[in-house]
């Protein structure tokens, strides 16, 4: 899945697309171009994408939420034979203007990972968090909002996420520490049952200035 966040739809200047190619031996072809059923300009849908099995997850930051601009969301598509439909559309239950949730994604069979990097919270302005949602059926539902336990302003935790198992990683690109100014971090989180904790914070053993590692 290869998303296209910036290209033009009718109508509709940066709305964003996001394309599936499927390989046969050792050729590519297109099988669909996805885009958002709701789509609007700026939405910047395609922005991060992720798959596994037979579901993707498409960020789109730039989604006003009714008056919240760039509040973000993330689509969920599931194929059956060789057809892709849209099966939830996510949004952060306490979205607000310019979170641009939707800016990182990460999926794994029925879990996936959101990043919001520009959310506001108790550690700070545009500190960032990242999202946790499980499927149940065809049902997605958030199981956890994660933030760093050295949360400050402008951090931009959750630029990156990944998932694996139990374990969620988040990037936090603009991180300030020892290493210096937007040196950079990530931290490691672990689930027990329906909890997630916060395990490691790695950073760069050579952190300078500006690496935003």
């Amino acid at each position: 899945v290869i998303g296209a966040h910036q290209r033009d739809l009718p109508g509709k200047t940066d709305a964003g697309t996001a394309y599936v190619f499927l390989r046969s031996g050792s050729v590519w072809t297109q099988q669909t171009k996805l885009t958002a059923p709701d789509g609007s300009a700026s939405d910047y849908f395609g922005r991060s994408v992720a798959i596994s099995d037979e579901t993707t997850v498409i960020g789109a930051n730039g989604v006003d939420l009714g008056t919240l601009g760039s509040a973000g969301a993330a689509y969920v598509f599931v194929r059956s034979g060789g057809i892709w439909s849209q099966q939830a559309k996510l949004t952060a239950p306490d979205a607000a203007a310019f979170d641009n949730f939707g800016f990182s994604v990460a999926l794994e069979t029925d879990a996936a990972v959101i990043g919001a990097i520009f959310d506001d919270h108790a550690g700070g302005s545009n500190a960032g968090s990242a999202y946790v949602y499980l499927r149940s059926g065809s049902v997605w539902n958030q199981q956890a909002k994660l933030t760093a336990s050295d949360a400050a302003s402008s951090d931009s935790f959750g630029r990156a996420v990944a998932l694996a198992g139990d374990v969620a990683v988040v990037g936090a690109n603009q991180d300030d520490h020892a290493g210096g100014s937007n040196a950079g971090s990530v931290y490691l989180f672990s689930r027990t049952g329906g909890s997630w904790t916060q395990r490691a914070k790695a950073i760069a053993s050579d952190s300078a200035p500006s690496d935003f590692f």
